[in-house]
């Protein structure tokens, strides 16, 4: 073997052992936030809650007369104080609505189990159904001797089909159900890591700077992580007014309209915006779904209803009016959406699911603002179009000056 061979046998090893490596680090990243997910969970939504409330304080700043009056301290204050307040009206809106919820669910059971029988009768009544059933399902007693469908065998299919639907149904009310229980109970640990946060935010700075032990290059780092925390402030502020607007509309619908928890809907109508396309769908169709089964006065109509107006609400808040105040630069691929969703929501549930855009998000933000891993960013990001280097902007900003 020549030396040329030897050389080219040692770049492919090369490149089999950064693959190893690569995956094995990927492999054991992945390991520790499934295992630590009871503490990096909390943790994490306290970094997003941190962000709304210096957004909040700048904006109370810019108050006039009184912003410029109010110490910056002060400030921090009351916007913690504000974000506190919602969330735990939030907390008491939920935990009084999941009580009426519990209380109605005897009816609401009746009701679709009525729905689903009016449904199998109409489909026995279609022979292409009997036909398949009669093809496919072998179940104990289902067939009568001439090959019919026996009542008791339809009836045993109905019944097994209600069950499922109802399993269904329940399984997705639970797991909502643990993520907003596991939050109420994190409540003051999140509060308690946003509030130190907020206290070491410079702090945090003044450490980068003795690390980096140049005074330039202490600036530069500082100035970095203020840009990066700007651009991820806006997609988060931009976001929640989002959502909340979603909300409101979501709301008035619903109280004109007159389905029943329209407060518990909405909120979590504002909660799903931010799981991507799940969310948006999840959010329009189990509030039809609860108006099609509402013992008073839930139908069809109310269900079309419900769907439709539900729907408009979301499409124009969603695709006319967010993209024209997030802007193309901060919009992630389809594909990497779908894939944050589905790695995160294996790794943290349905805290996973709300939380994989922001996160995918702030890494496409951060890998924009370096020059060797805007790459990355450009492959997370829709069309390609990403931030600008914040500081290289300045840089020649100041050169034309």
């Amino acid at each position: 073997m020549n030396d040329r061979q030897t050389d080219h046998l040692h770049i492919e090893q090369r490149g089999l052992a950064r693959v190893f490596y690569a995956i094995s680090i990927a492999i054991l990243i992945g390991f520790i936030l499934y295992v630590a997910r009871g503490i990096l969970i909390p943790l994490v939504i306290a970094m997003f809650l941190s962000f709304l409330i210096v957004t909040l304080k700048t904006a109370i700043r810019r108050i006039p007369f009184l912003g410029k009056l109010l110490p910056e301290f002060i400030a921090y204050i009351l916007s913690f104080a504000v974000i506190a307040l919602i969330l735990i009206t939030l907390g008491q809106i939920i935990t009084a609505n999941a009580t009426d919820i519990i209380r109605a669910g005897p009816d609401y059971q009746r009701r679709l189990q009525a729905i689903l029988i009016d449904i199998g009768n109409f489909l026995e009544s279609l022979p292409f159904v009997t036909d398949w059933i009669v093809s496919n399902v072998e179940a104990e007693n289902t067939l009568s001797e001439d090959g019919t469908i026996s009542r008791e065998g339809y009836a045993a299919l109905l019944t097994q089909f209600q069950q499922e639907v109802l399993g269904f149904i329940s399984g997705i009310a639970s797991e909502i159900g643990q993520a907003i229980r596991a939050l109420a109970q994190n409540i003051v640990t999140i509060l308690l890591y946003t509030s130190f946060m907020l206290i070491e935010r410079g702090a945090l700075l003044r450490k980068l700077g003795i690390v980096a032990g140049m005074q330039e290059a202490q600036l530069d780092i500082g100035q970095i992580i203020n840009d990066i925390g700007d651009l991820v402030r806006q997609y988060i502020s931009i976001k929640t007014l989002m959502g909340l607007t979603t909300a409101t509309f979501s709301f008035i619908i619903m109280t004109l309209l007159g389905i029943d928890f329209a407060g518990f809907w909405a909120l979590l109508i504002f909660a799903l915006g931010y799981v991507p396309i799940i969310g948006a769908i999840s959010g329009v169709m189990l509030p039809s779904i609860l108006a099609l089964v509402q013992p008073d006065g839930g139908g069809i109509t109310l269900f079309l209803l419900t769907l439709g107006l539900l729907t408009v609400a979301e499409q124009t808040v969603s695709s006319v009016i967010e993209p024209r105040l997030m802007g193309r630069s901060l919009n992630l691929s389809p594909l990497i959406i779908l894939l944050s969703l589905t790695v995160w929501g294996t790794l943290w549930g349905f805290a996973g699911m709300l939380l994989c855009v922001p996160i995918t998000v702030s890494l496409m933000i951060v890998c924009s603002q370096f020059q060797d891993t805007r790459p990355i960013a450009v492959l997370l990001s829709d069309n390609g179009e990403i931030s600008p280097i914040k500081r290289l902007v300045r840089e020649e900003q100041a050169e034309g000056i």
